[in-house]
């Protein structure tokens, strides 16, 4: 049987994707499920002819993937699937249309798989191929012959990632080189855990998980590792030195086995307070980067969105991380509520801190969250390309405009000393701090936010 398996594109301007834009490891890790069928993978952020790819490959499923931004791209695709052949078949899953499948419960879409697709794909795959009845096929919901949406049981229990077989990154090698993580390029992709403990209210990942947790064994990981041909990897955990004792015996490993790779990695700052040793330890074996998930520059904004975290330790951990040479990409929200002294308190932060690598989003209900369903009532826009957190669907309290111009204003640094220290270090070239400003630039220009934000735009919704 031939699969054809999508990452639908993203929408132009700003945007994440002028940071990083990774590799579509959720599709390579299915493709690995089903080794007895020809499988293809069409990313249309890097390739957008869905029609030839079609033409050419004649697939009989068409699976395909979305996160709540893209949830209009892929309605289309499917849409654009069927036109070409109603005979082929259908499947959406993801982060939305686990936590929304209601959304999908459309003519172009003949089923929509809730939940880790290792789970089930591999028997839709063979129901699909022989022809038979989808009831028996777990975590899915879909289309009967009178187009009512048929929800079957939902598998319990956690897949034993010991036991995945490796992505098919062979399926991406023709795009790897445009895949990277800051100024890493190309980059690979790595995870190794699935799931967070804790319960941020504005984050999906312990909604999709249903609140578990599962982490791959340190024999698995060097496996994996073993495999990767780029000099760089993104570990992709939400939570990667969570698990002290698990962490500390991969760097070992890795150290054992004379791999030389470099490293980046998200973490909470509690967990490198509590283990600075294991920073030493990653470093030593290549890490250089690190993503924090630092919020705020108070603990009020930490607490108002369920942080489990204080001001406190995330300076020790910037401290810590900052001591060992390491680069501190740092996440922040904006709250749409904040009056310009918020934002300059922030900025102040930023500077006092040495940050040199920022991601800043607009605090946003993302669907199926706590803070969703906490706020429903207020949003602005039900439309869901405005919810790329960087457009605000709830009420600023200062006009507008002028909530944009602060918030682009973030990203204004004029203070080059700690890219100077950083180029001296080795850590940067002056290309990559060339590249730096590019960015820093795009995500400066405010109007840029205003062209599709529900009020400003001149439209009932972003759309």
């Amino acid at each position: 049987m031939r699969l054809l398996l999508v990452q639908p594109n993203l929408s132009e301007g700003i945007g994440f994707h002028l940071a990083a834009s990774p590799e579509p490891l959720h599709l390579e890790m299915i493709a690995a499920t089903v080794p007895e069928h020809e499988v293809r993978i069409l990313d249309m952020r890097l390739d957008r002819d869905l029609e030839s790819a079609l033409t050419s490959f004649q697939p009989q499923m068409v699976a395909i993937t979305t996160l709540t931004p893209e949830v209009y791209t892929a309605q289309n695709v499917l849409q654009q699937v069927k036109e070409f052949s109603s005979e082929i078949f259908t499947v959406v899953g993801g982060h939305h249309a686990t936590l929304l499948p209601q959304d999908f419960f459309l003519p172009q879409v003949d089923a929509v798989a809730i939940g880790e697709g290792e789970i089930m794909f591999q028997e839709l795959v063979r129901a699909v191929a022989d022809r038979r009845g989808l009831e028996g096929v777990p975590n899915l919901v879909w289309q009967g012959g009178d187009g009512a949406f048929i929800r079957n049981h939902r598998a319990e229990g956690r897949i034993d990632l010991g036991r995945l077989p490796m992505p098919r990154r062979d399926l991406t090698e023709s795009y790897r080189n445009e895949y990277f993580f800051l100024f890493d390029k190309p980059d690979t992709s790595v995870a190794t855990s699935r799931g967070c403990p804790f319960r941020c209210n504005f984050c999906s990942v312990h909604e999709f998980y249903r609140g578990a947790t599962n982490q791959m064994p340190p024999q698995r990981v060097l496996a994996e590792i073993s495999t990767v041909s780029t000099d760089h990897i993104t570990f992709v955990d939400d939570n990667f030195l969570v698990n002290h004792d698990r962490e500390n015996t991969i760097a070992d490993m890795i150290k054992a086995e004379g791999i030389r790779k470099r490293y980046s990695m998200e973490c909470r700052t509690d967990s490198i307070v509590r283990h600075p040793e294991l920073v030493t330890k990653w470093v030593d074996v290549g890490l250089y980067a690190v993503l924090l998930g630092l919020e705020g520059g108070s603990d009020k904004i930490l607490k108002s969105v369920k942080k489990s975290a204080n001001v406190d330790t995330n300076n020790r951990a910037i401290k810590i991380l900052q001591d060992h040479g390491v680069i501190i990409w740092g996440a922040f929200l904006v709250d749409p509520d904040w009056t310009a002294d918020d934002f300059e308190r922030l900025r102040d932060y930023v500077h006092e801190k040495k940050i040199t690598h920022t991601q800043f989003t607009i605090l946003t209900p993302l669907p199926g969250t706590q803070l969703y369903r906490d706020r429903y009532h207020e949003l602005l826009t039900r439309d869901y390309s405005c919810f790329d957190t960087l457009h605000a669907v709830l009420p600023t309290r200062l006009p507008r405009e002028e909530f944009y111009r602060h918030f682009a204003n973030l990203y204004h640094q004029s203070d080059i000393g700690p890219y100077y220290d950083l180029v001296q270090a080795g850590k940067m070239t002056i290309q990559n701090c060339k590249q730096g400003k590019a960015m820093l630039d795009a995500a400066a220009d405010w109007e840029r936010y205003t062209e599709k934000d529900p009020i400003l735009g001149g439209r009932s919704s972003c759309r």
